[in-house]
C-alpha cells in the first residue's frame, strides 16, 4: 500500500474532520429537535394539569354553591382532558407513562359517570355524600396522576438538556484536540520542512554548493530538496564554466598584445627579406626561393596577426555593406590552428556576394561554429563544407560537418548559455548561444538538422538589407 503525500493527507485529514464535524452536528440536531418536542410535552401536560385543577375548582364551586352550572363544565373540561391524553398517549412511548395515562383514563370515565349522576339527582346533593366523595376522591387521583406525568416529563427535558450539554463539551474538546493535531502536524511536517528549504536556499545565495539529504517527510518536500541538489549541481558546473569564460577572455586579451608585439618583428623579417631579393648581388636558385617563401610566409603570418588583432578588438555593433568572402575566409584562418589536419575545410562562396553586416561579429559567429564543427569530427577524416547560396532578399549560409551528430535532446538545449556536452573544464558552453545572439542581432535565424552518427548542418538566414531599409 503506498503511503499518501502530503496533499492527500491535508486532504485525508479535511475530510476525516469534516465528517466528524457533520455526525457531531446531526447528533446535536437531534438532540435539540428531541427537547423541542419534549419541551411541547411538557406543556401539554401542564395543560392537563391545569385543566384538572379546574375540574377540581368547579366541583368545589358546585358543592358550595349548589351551582349545576359547574356539571355542565366539567364535562366539557373532562372531554378536554380526554382529547388532550390522546394527544399525549399519541406522542408518548414510555413505558413510565402507561400506568398513569391508563389510570388517568379510567379516571376521567369514573368523573363523568359520577358528573352524569350529580346531575340527575334532584335537589342539593353535599360533599360528604357518597357520590360527593367518590368525586372528589377521584378529582385528586387525577391530580396525582397528571402531576406525575409532569414530573417525569420534565425529569425527561433534563436528561436530554444533560446530554446535549454533554455533547457541546466534547464538541469543543473535539475540535480543540483536532486544532492541537493539526498545528503539531502542520509544523512537523510543513512548516519544519519549508524552513530548512528556507535555510538551503539562504545558503545557496551566500555561494555554498554543497549536495543536501532529503529530509524525512513528505514526498514533495523531498521533491523540492531533489530538484534544490541539482540546481546546485548546475550552479557548480556553471561556475566553472564561468571561471573557464573569464580565463578564455583574459587569454584573449593577451594573445591580442602579443599579437601587436609579432607586428614589428614581422615587419623587420619582411623588410630583410625585401632588401635581400632586391640585392643585385649573385644569389643561386635556392637563395631566391627561400627568400620568396620568407616574404610569404611572413606575409601570410601579419594577415594571420591582423585578423587576430582584428577579432580581439572591441566595438561597437555596426552594419556596413560588404562582401561575405573575406569574413568566411578570414573565420577558417583564424581557426585553422585549432582544427586538425585531418580535417578539410571548403568554402564555397561567391565573390560578389554583398550584405550588410558586422564584420567582426559575423566573423566571431562563423569561428564559433566551425570549431564547434572540429570538435564534433575530433581526430577522424572529416570535412567541413560552407555554402552561401543568393535567396534575392536573403542569403542562405549552411555549414556541414561529418562529426558524430547530435540527439534530440542536445538539439532542443543546444543555443541554451552555459549548454554543453563536454566535460567540465573543456568548454564554457556560450559559444553557440553567442552565435544565436550574433544572427539574431543582425535580423536573422539559424537553425539545426542533425541525427547521432550522421552529422549535423547548420542554416544561417541572413537579409541582404537591413530591416529599415527593406520596410
Amino acid at each position: 500500500m503506498t503511503k499518501p503525500n502530503l496533499g492527500q493527507t491535508i486532504l485525508i485529514a479535511i475530510a476525516v474532520f469534516t465528517l466528524t464535524s457533520g455526525c457531531i452536528a446531526l447528533l446535536s440536531f437531534a438532540n435539540i429537535h428531541k427537547l423541542q418536542q419534549e419541551v411541547t410535552v411538557v406543556e401539554r401536560v401542564d395543560d392537563l394539569r391545569d385543566l384538572i385543577l379546574e375540574i377540581r375548582y368547579n366541583a368545589k364551586s358546585f358543592f358550595l354553591y349548589h351551582d349545576r352550572a359547574m356539571l355542565q363544565k366539567n364535562k366539557a373540561n373532562v372531554a378536554r382532558a380526554a382529547s388532550i391524553l390522546d394527544e399525549l398517549s399519541a406522542q408518548q412511548s414510555r413505558s413510565g407513562h402507561a400506568v398513569h395515562e391508563i389510570a388517568i383514563r379510567q379516571g376521567l370515565a369514573d368523573y363523568a359517570a359520577l358528573l352524569d349522576r350529580l346531575d340527575a339527582a334532584s335537589g342539593a346533593v353535599s360533599a360528604r355524600e357518597p357520590d360527593g366523595l367518590a368525586l372528589r376522591g377521584t378529582g385528586q387521583r387525577l391530580l396525582d396522576h397528571a402531576r406525575a406525568i409532569a414530573a417525569l416529563e420534565r425529569q425527561n427535558a433534563l436528561v436530554i438538556h444533560q446530554r446535549l450539554h454533554t455533547i457541546l463539551i466534547l464538541v469543543l474538546a473535539a475540535v480543540v484536540l483536532v486544532g492541537l493535531v493539526l498545528v503539531i502536524f502542520v509544523f512537523r511536517r510543513v512548516l519544519g520542512p519549508l524552513q530548512q528549504v528556507r535555510e538551503a536556499t539562504q545558503e545557496i545565495a551566500r555561494g555554498t554548493f554543497a549536495p543536501r539529504p532529503a529530509p524525512r517527510g513528505p514526498d514533495e518536500i523531498r521533491q523540492v530538496f531533489e530538484a534544490l541538489n541539482t540546481m546546485e549541481k548546475e550552479l557548480r558546473t556553471r561556475q566553472v564554466q564561468l571561471v573557464q569564460a573569464q580565463k578564455l577572455s583574459s587569454i584573449g586579451t593577451l594573445a591580442s598584445g602579443i599579437a601587436h608585439q609579432l607586428n614589428n618583428p614581422l615587419n623587420n623579417i619582411s623588410t630583410a627579406a625585401q632588401i635581400v631579393s632586391e640585392d643585385s648581388g649573385e644569389k643561386s636558385a635556392l637563395a631566391e626561393k627561400m627568400m620568396r617563401n620568407i616574404t610569404q610566409e611572413t606575409l601570410r603570418a601579419r594577415n594571420i596577426v591582423k585578423g587576430l588583432l582584428d577579432f580581439s578588438r572591441p566595438r561597437g555593433f555596426t552594419l556596413a555593406p560588404g562582401p561575405l568572402a573575406p569574413v568566411l575566409q578570414g573565420a577558417a584562418r583564424l581557426a585553422a590552428g585549432q582544427i586538425g589536419p585531418n580535417i578539410t575545410v571548403t568554402l564555397n562562396v561567391p565573390e560578389d556576394l554583398i550584405l550588410h553586416m558586422d564584420g567582426q561579429r559575423l566573423q566571431e559567429a562563423f569561428i564559433n561554429l566551425l570549431l564547434n564543427a572540429s570538435q564534433a569530427i575530433g581526430r577522424r577524416q572529416g570535412r567541413i563544407e560552407v555554402t552561401a547560396t543568393d535567396k534575392t532578399e536573403q542569403v542562405l549560409i549552411t555549414m556541414a560537418d561529418t562529426g558524430d551528430g547530435m540527439s534530440e535532446k542536445t538539439l532542443q538545449r543546444l543555443f541554451d548559455p552555459f549548454f554543453s556536452t563536454k566535460p567540465v573544464g573543456r568548454g564554457t558552453g556560450l559559444g553557440l548561444s553567442i552565435v544565436y545572439g550574433i544572427i539574431e542581432e543582425h535580423g536573422g535565424s539559424i537553425r539545426v538538422e542533425s541525427r547521432p552518427g550522421s552529422g549535423s548542418v547548420f542554416f544561417i538566414q541572413l537579409p541582404k538589407q537591413p530591416e529599415e531599409a527593406t520596410a
